[in-house]
């Protein structure tokens, strides 16, 4: 594999596409700035490559990552095996971190200068350094890629434009389930190896309480609609944004090929959950 190829395995660049989506929809519920929208984009995407280049290291260096017996490869990523395989290198990951850093740092430059903006700015520093070594030890990985992938990212946005309001911790949550779904079906695949390695995660929970994996994602899915129904009703979400719901029977059609056909379940799940801010936004 040549160095350009192992670099962008290693960065899991289909994300940006669900960063950008998130950012779009705080920016609009701010009232939309198109600079402060990129602006916000590039900032959480660097952070995210981050979080990315040092899960790498530190789940290869914490044995997670190997050739044998380590990490499945996903659907959409074959991330956890460049290191094991010398493709790349600790040293590479832990330069390409500070470089990414940096330019995140240097971008905030360009951001308002309140302290909503900046705690929320060291909020996804925080957890993209920490999730190898706190959150997915101790079985917190959801609340990582809540914090992080959803409500972070679309807030973050949303407080480049405006100081933060109750609707944008209200969207913010709503899409921090969806990432906390995201992360439960992810690790799904990892539940043998990373058990051996003492994560409980919930997606051992679920899947020791024998659980299919289509329950899980149907009871998720209908808890997260149910919650954002309850936010327009209490006038807290505009009710244009129920047009999201429009995606529930691709929800539904995802959760059985998640039984019957895994990879085409995952990509279906992350369609619908990377239209959902978009919909909403609309």
């Amino acid at each position: 594999m040549n160095k350009a190829k192992a670099w962008f395995i290693a960065s899991r660049p289909f994300a940006i596409p669900w960063i950008l989506a998130n950012t779009f929809l705080g920016a609009r519920l701010a009232g939309f700035d198109f600079g402060k929208w990129l602006l916000a984009s590039a900032i959480v995407s660097l952070i995210l490559l981050a979080a990315h280049y040092v899960n790498n290291w530190r789940d290869f260096v914490k044995g997670f990552d190997k050739l044998e017996s380590g990490s499945s490869a996903k659907p959409y990523t074959a991330a956890s095996q460049l290191l094991p395989r010398g493709e790349l290198t600790v040293q590479e990951m832990k330069g390409a971190t500070i470089i990414v850093l940096g330019l995140s740092l240097v971008l905030m430059g360009f951001a308002p200068k309140r302290l909503d903006v900046w705690l929320l700015y060291i909020l996804g520093v925080s957890v993209a350094l920490t999730y190898t070594d706190f959150f997915k030890p101790k079985g917190f990985g959801e609340v990582a890629l809540f914090l992080g992938h959803g409500f972070g990212a679309s807030t973050f946005a949303y407080s480049l434009i405006r100081p933060v309001t109750v609707e944008a911790l209200a969207a913010g949550t709503l899409l921090g389930m969806l990432a906390g779904i995201v992360y439960t079906i992810d690790q799904w695949q990892d539940v043998e190896t990373d058990f051996a390695k003492r994560v409980k995660n919930y997606a051992y929970l679920i899947a020791k309480a024998e659980m299919r994996l289509s329950t899980f994602f149907y009871f998720a899915v209908t808890a997260i609609v149910t919650i954002h129904l309850a936010f327009v009703l209490m006038g807290v979400l505009r009710p244009s944004t129920l047009k999201a719901l429009l995606l529930m029977p691709l929800f539904h059609f995802a959760g059985v090929m998640l039984e019957c056909q895994f990879k085409k379940g995952v990509w279906l799940g992350l369609i619908a959950i990377w239209l959902y801010p978009i919909l909403m936004a609309l």
